[in-house]
């Protein structure tokens, strides 16, 4: 060791030394300072100087803290040490997980699976059963829930993930700081925290709330009033703390932006294929078979009876695209094959088999639809939609349970609105009537729920629902809405109905329901309302959908507040829920102006 580095040894000690002078070797094994070797001695590999001038490293021997110059400063050897934080450290040994302090004796009994570092008198722990929460140094528990996984505390404030993957901000002592749920959180740096939901990336408040509309690929944490952030397309901006960008800094003329723009490009050309990949698959029922134990590739070929070349292709990309695993030769579902079977409880099984089929092939005239702005489900199954379902009762219950399956973000949305001066009920073009089972289950002082829809569907609900606990409570009337609605009810519902029809036809449809409302009755419409501002997806991919099978769209709110008056309706309230459908509440206006 060259002069320098043993006068520095000699002359630096724990109390005047700066530790932002000490550096690693580039292989680890050793500490720096000017360049020179810190001590005599090379280890299996050292971490960095944390105050009051310790650092972790191993040796043959094991883990353990040295000072300055490469001595330990106790006896006791570890499996695993890391930095001391707040005067004490993390390590394991054979017991498991703990923290000691600066002599190397443990600071409590109690023994982890994991231990992070103290960070602002709080340490993240994960106990023997997997589940995280904080400990203070003294080991106590700083709160009582337990999460799924709890980070680091910064400005007094800490981001959990609970039981169902939601993750939250909470404060020294565990309490929620806001009532907002994201799919993921950052710390809060200079008062904002970065945030994800299903939409994409970007800032929110200590409240919880989001400081602009916008989305983002990513964004990093404001710096000086600024942050980066990438758009979906691969531009990227600088954006201030409201949201505006102030700044270019790669747009689509770059380059490395135009490959992936034509990578993108690419995949939405052949969108079409993945559709028809997994219509087949379900359509073979290759999910519900590998679920039952048919999940070895004999048994699958022998059940299917397909050629063994098409098997293979199938489960190559099943495995190519994560819907299923396989160990020992089996096949097992990972999350998005069960999402494919009859039996899960989030099951999209039978949209992959509507959109597959009818609809696809419908969509392969979209070119006439947009010509002529009409539907063109009729030019190739001679009649439109609706009534096809209700002649061709297997494709209605494919169909039905479809609709099924899009409505579980209901009961978030049922819950914002108040049922109990409702006596009866009609659901008019309900379909299965599973919302309005749904409804009477909430809701047990409704005394009747009348389901009103075309003949056969009304016959298939009646199977559908006779074993139902609330059968007694239904009744069951058949008719087409254009033509007249025969019942009276205090409350109508209307479940993703409006959006079928044009506005000529929504009018006659709701003119209907105004003479079958009651008087001081509540009209509630289930729809997707469409932002003024196109700042997000929301009904504009669809409504090619809706166009060219039944000549529908979805409306703004300003359109539903037009077409409801043209009705004699208005718009007394709102109700929007987490996820696109909201509850348009409308009163007859004649009464409303009476009020």
């Amino acid at each position: 060791m060259k002069d320098g580095g043993i006068k520095m040894k000699e002359r630096y000690n724990f109390e005047n030394v700066d530790l932002n002078s000490i550096s690693l070797s580039l292989d680890e094994t050793h500490h720096l300072f000017n360049h020179q070797p810190l001590y005599d001695k090379m280890f299996l590999n050292v971490m960095g100087f944390h105050p009051p001038g310790v650092a972790a490293v191993k040796d043959d021997n094991g883990a353990y803290h040295i000072n300055f110059k490469g001595e330990p400063i106790y006896k006791k050897r570890f499996i695993k040490t890391f930095g001391y934080y707040s005067d004490i450290a993390a390590v394991e040994d054979k017991s498991g997980w703990y923290h000691i302090d600066l002599k190397g004796n443990p600071v409590y009994n109690e023994r982890y699976e994991w231990v992070g570092n103290s960070q602002e008198e709080r340490c993240p722990v994960r106990d023997l059963n997997g589940r995280y929460f904080h400990i203070k140094k003294d080991g106590t528990k700083a709160y009582n829930n337990k999460y799924n996984y709890v980070g680091d505390y910064n400005y007094g404030i800490a981001v959990v993930y609970d039981k169902k993957g939601y993750a939250r901000h909470i404060d020294k002592e565990g309490n929620y700081i806001s009532n907002k749920l994201y799919e993921e959180l950052g710390v809060f740096h200079k008062g904002f925290a970065i945030a994800k939901d299903n939409q994409g990336y970007f800032h929110i408040n200590k409240s919880g709330d989001p400081i602009y509309l916008e989305r983002y690929k990513w964004v990093e944490p404001f710096y000086n009033g600024y942050s980066f952030a990438s758009k979906f397309n691969g531009e990227k901006v600088i954006i201030d703390e409201l949201g505006r960008i102030k700044q270019e800094i790669i747009n689509e003329n770059s380059e490395v932006n135009q490959k992936f723009l034509i990578k993108k490009l690419m995949d939405m050309i052949v969108g079409y294929w993945k559709t028809q990949i997994l219509y087949s698959i379900v359509k073979f029922e290759i999910f519900d078979y590998i679920e039952k134990g048919v999940n070895t590739f004999e048994l699958l070929l022998n059940k299917i009876k397909i050629s063994k070349s098409s098997l293979n292709m199938i489960m190559k990309v099943l495995k190519l695209w994560n819907f299923i695993g396989e160990r020992k030769n089996k096949y097992y579902l990972k999350y998005l094959g069960k999402l494919l079977t009859e039996n899960n409880p989030m099951s999209l099984k039978y949209a992959a088999l509507m959109w597959g089929d009818e609809h696809y092939l419908v969509m392969s005239r979209l070119l006439d639809a947009l010509k002529a702005y009409k539907p063109q489900f009729k030019e190739i199954f001679e009649m439109d939609l609706f009534h096809y379902f209700d002649k061709n009762i297997e494709k209605k219950l494919i169909y039905d349970k479809a609709m099924e399956e899009y409505s579980f973000d209901y009961d978030n949305l049922l819950e914002l609105y108040d049922f109990s001066d409702t006596k009866i009920i009609l659901d008019i073009g309900g379909g299965s009537g599973k919302l309005l089972i749904k409804i009477l289950k909430m809701n047990k002082k409704i005394s009747k729920g009348i389901l009103f829809d075309l003949p056969n569907s009304i016959e298939n609900a009646q199977k559908l629902l006779k074993d139902s606990d609330f059968y007694n409570k239904l009744e069951f009337i058949s008719g087409d809405f254009f033509e007249k609605i025969p019942i009276k009810a205090g409350t109508i519902i209307m479940s993703i109905i409006i959006h079928d029809w044009s506005n000529v036809k929504a009018l006659k449809i709701l003119k209907n329901v105004y003479k079958s409302l009651e008087m001081n009755g509540k009209l509630l419409l289930f729809e997707t309302i469409v932002p003024e501002k196109l700042d997000s997806d929301i009904g504009t991919t669809l409504n090619f959908n809706l166009l060219v099978c039944v000549g529908g769209k979805e409306r703004t709110l300003n359109e539903f507040k037009n077409i409801l008056n043209k009705a004699g309706f208005i718009i007394s309230d709102v109700k929007k829920g987490e996820g696109i459908i909201s509850i348009i509440i409308a009163q007859k206006m004649k009464e409303m102006i009476k009020n």
